[in-house]
């Protein structure tokens, strides 16, 4: 198979789908979303750090989901996922690239727990934004 790089190709591929029930999913993953973001945020001031980054991440990851899954898309791995929201939100200019960042960051491990939390904060603030200002799917 040839590489992934770009959202065509990841249309060709079997990594990222049409599935008109995948819209039904975005109120469970906004959930999971507050849920992480709860649990980083209680852990925050006393916890492993480690968690805080996980559960910011997870949080962030969940978000990511929400979005490409509003549009009627599923993904069968974080590359397409990640070609998928720069195809519908950061190119058109509705989501700032900085929230993917942030999520490649805590994925690593690589940001500091304050940063991941805010940053986590920031990736589901817009989510919602964003969210309720389409239409269920498009």
């Amino acid at each position: 198979m040839a590489i992934i790089n770009t959202f065509a190709k990841c249309l060709e591929s079997p990594y990222l789908i049409a599935d008109p029930d995948a819209p039904n999913r975005v109120g469970p993953l906004l959930s999971l979303a507050g849920d992480r973001l709860e649990a980083a945020a209680n852990l925050r001031d006393g916890g492993d750090q480690a968690d805080v980054i996980s559960f910011s991440y997870e949080a962030m990851f969940a978000c990511l989901r929400a979005l490409v899954y509003a549009r009627g898309y599923r993904e069968m791995g974080l590359r397409c996922l990640l070609l998928a929201c720069e195809e519908f939100y950061v190119r058109p200019g509705l989501l700032d690239p900085s929230h993917i960042h942030a999520l490649e960051r805590a994925q690593s491990f690589k940001a500091d727990p304050g940063a991941c939390l805010a940053a986590a904060s920031a990736f589901v603030k817009r989510t919602l934004e964003l969210l309720s200002q389409q239409p269920a799917s498009t």
